[in-house]
Parts: structure tokens; sequence; C-alpha cells
């Protein structure tokens, strides 16, 4: 039986597919989450948990193509719409670690139920959240 790999190790690497996954549209991926805060923290002396099991993506729908479709991206790298989640935009990696695809809810095109309409990409491929839209603004 092969060794288990680290769960801070699985989520880093779930995060660096779904980035290279999305790379055609990486002027609209924006890093968001706990794995946002290790990158802009590094070794500061701040109260955090370890490690994360997940990586977080805010999509900006402003710099957003069509090509290619984020879904066919994702399955293309590997990931796949999580089954028990019920919710739209948790992709699974290979190994199973969620990366959750999010527009912010003034960008997620009209009111629906929880997948954010950015035609022409499925509605499904990604999730409307309330809250993000700071996320867009560059520093």
């Amino acid at each position: 039986m092969g060794k288990e790999i680290p769960l801070e190790v699985a989520a880093r690497a779930a995060l660096l597919d779904a980035l290279a996954a999305l790379d055609a549209h990486r002027d609209a991926v924006i890093l968001i989450g706990a794995q946002a805060i290790y990158l802009h923290t590094g070794e500061a002396p701040v109260s955090l948990a370890p490690y994360t099991k997940d990586a977080d993506l805010a999509i900006d729908a402003r710099s957003l193509s069509g090509d290619p479709l984020i879904e066919q991206a994702m399955i293309a790298a590997g990931f796949v719409l999580d089954p028990q989640a019920r919710q739209p935009g948790t992709w699974l990696s290979s190994i199973g670690v969620p990366v959750d695809l999010m527009v912010p809810e003034a960008l997620s095109g009209p009111r629906g139920r929880r997948g954010a309409r950015i035609p022409p990409h499925a509605q499904n491929a990604t999730r409307r959240a309330v809250g993000l839209e700071l996320s867009l603004i560059h520093i």
C-alpha cells in the first residue's frame, strides 16, 4: 500500500492543478480563502489553522472569456463536479480534494438558485457567492 499524501500537500496540489486548468482564464481567476491567506502571510506569527483541506477561487466574470469553457477545462484536468455536495462550482480533484469556483453575487448574472449565470459556461460550473466583490479590487 502506498504512502498517504498529507492533506496540506493534496490541497495545494489541487489548487495548482485547478490554476493550470484555468490558465486561459488567468486574468479572471483570483485566489481567495485560506490558501490566499497562507500565501500572503507566509511565516508571519498569526493564529491560523495549520492547513486547509480545499481551495477557493473567485471568478471575475468581467474578464472571463468563453474559450475554453470552464467545465471542459476542469474535466480535461481530471476534476469532476462533486456529486455529494449538490453545490454548483464544487469540483473534486483526481484525489478528492474540493476546489470551489465562485462568482461574486454582483457579477453572477440573473438571479438563479445557486449557480452563477455566466454564459457560455455551464450553470453548474461556478457558484454565486455573496460578499466576494472586494476580491475583485486589484491593489
